[in-house]
């Protein structure tokens, strides 16, 4: 076999391969002889059929067949002569006018794509900001108004009618000449939702400020929905006889809303809000230092990047982000003009994602940080565990076999090597406050 390699580009080969006409007879007979073995022909006794008749029904098959594996084979020995780490697509040129014939020799060329060769800098005492991690009283405060509003509900007030309220009326419709046509009672209506035939400004003019006990008038074309028939199209109005105001209003925090959340009083509750802001605030600073960590070292590196990888991860990138439109109910033209238009910026992000790939390996490489079958098995368990609940019990076993079956486990174990190297990059980070000391 003969192996020429051309540089096609920082991170990409070209693999002119030639396979001299003994290799691909060998591999033609080898193909022949396990067909006469399994084939089976009426009139001809098991593995007793005639090479010509296998020839005549079976050749062209036999050969295709033939070529697939010749090209596997001298592929990957030719990869391996030259010391070469392909990665992303192999694309072999021209695949369908290769043709493999007994006493010819194969010549193919395969474009592959390389991984970039860098040197790793400096990686620990990288500087980071600190992070506060405790919870302020503003922070429970704020917290508490939450879950109050979360709480909330519609209550009576006697405050003036103020935009978002509801009033409760009865209500009276009249012509332009005063003649009453319809009533309604115990109607509830919302300040920022108009009458059918009233001027949205009009409304709000005699709904806001309104009290219990008042009579506000509201201008109206009858729409032609009215009950009244008669009327319908005509100008009229709609007088509101309010009876109550209504509020959307948030739960008072008081013992009450803390028992509701089965708390002994207002004082337990703020203490556990604070020690889980404390906790999410330790969780997102420690992402925040990671994540200038790994800013750093991609401002500190200059990398070539493979562009075939770099594809596979924009292409994914934008089929998931059409996937989600699909779903919401958008148009093809309006998915297809929503794609172009993040094209550029799924590019950088590939090419992002694609050089930090790179550099968490080069650094795991470096650190001699790996992940364990124990990492794995540990991480199977916390998933098995997120995903049970009452009368439903996944085990690891379960997750494991689920992983092997949609080709994820490696996923799994890239997602684990990418935490060590985060969780190492922080730990020997120089923690700076804001001015830098």
């Amino acid at each position: 076999m003969e192996v020429q390699v051309a540089e096609t580009g920082p991170c990409s080969r070209a693999l002119t391969i030639t396979v001299p006409p003994a290799l691909v007879d060998e591999q033609i007979e080898q193909m022949y002889g396990a067909a006469q073995k399994q084939i089976q022909i009426k009139g001809f006794r098991a593995g007793k059929v005639p090479r010509h008749v296998i020839q005549k029904r079976f050749g062209d098959g036999i050969l295709a067949e033939a070529k697939e594996q010749l090209l596997n084979r001298f592929f990957g020995e030719a990869v391996r002569s030259k010391d070469l780490n392909p990665v992303g697509r192999i694309t072999i040129d021209e695949f369908e006018n290769i043709t493999v014939a007994p006493g010819t020799q194969l010549q193919f060329t395969a474009r592959i794509d390389v991984r970039p060769e860098f040197e790793l800098g400096t990686v620990t005492g990288l500087q980071i900001d600190a992070v506060e991690t405790e919870a302020t009283e503003a922070d429970i405060d704020n917290a508490l108004k939450e879950i109050a509003h979360q709480k909330r509900s519609i209550q009576p007030t006697t405050e003036p009618a103020e935009d978002g309220d509801f009033l409760r009326c009865d209500m009276t419709f009249r012509t332009e000449g005063g003649e009453v046509v319809h009533e309604r009672k115990g109607v509830q209506l919302n300040t920022r939702i108009a009458l059918h035939g009233a001027e949205p400004e009009a409304y709000k003019t005699a709904t806001l400020g309104a009290k219990a006990g008042d009579s506000r008038e509201v201008p109206l074309t009858f729409p032609e929905t009215f009950e009244k028939t008669a009327v319908r199209g005509q100008k009229g109005t709609a007088t509101l006889q309010v009876h109550e105001v209504l509020r959307v209003m948030p739960a008072p925090i008081d013992e009450a809303l803390a028992k509701g959340l089965e708390f002994d009083d207002v004082a337990a509750l703020r203490a556990d809000l604070g020690a889980r802001i404390g906790q999410e605030k330790q969780r997102l600073g420690k992402q925040r230092q990671e994540e200038q960590c790994l800013g750093k070292l991609l401002e500190a590196h200059q990398i070539q990047l493979p562009p075939s990888l770099v594809e596979e991860q924009k292409h994914a990138s934008l089929a998931s982000f059409a996937e989600r439109m699909k779903q919401n109910g958008m148009s093809e033209e309006e998915i297809g003009k929503k794609i172009e238009e993040s094209d550029a910026e799924a590019q950088q992000d590939a090419e992002r994602r694609v050089r930090l790939f790179f550099l968490i390996e080069s650094v795991a490489k470096q650190q001699k940080l790996f992940v364990t079958e124990g990492d794995v098995d540990a991480e199977l368990r916390a998933i098995a565990a997120a995903n049970s609940g009452e009368g439903r019990v996944i085990s690891a076993a379960q997750v494991r076999d689920h992983l092997e079956q949609n080709k994820q486990l490696g996923e799994l174990r890239l997602g684990l090597l990418e935490r060590k190297v985060r969780d190492f990059l922080r730990e020997k980070a120089t923690i700076v406050d804001k001015k830098g000391s």
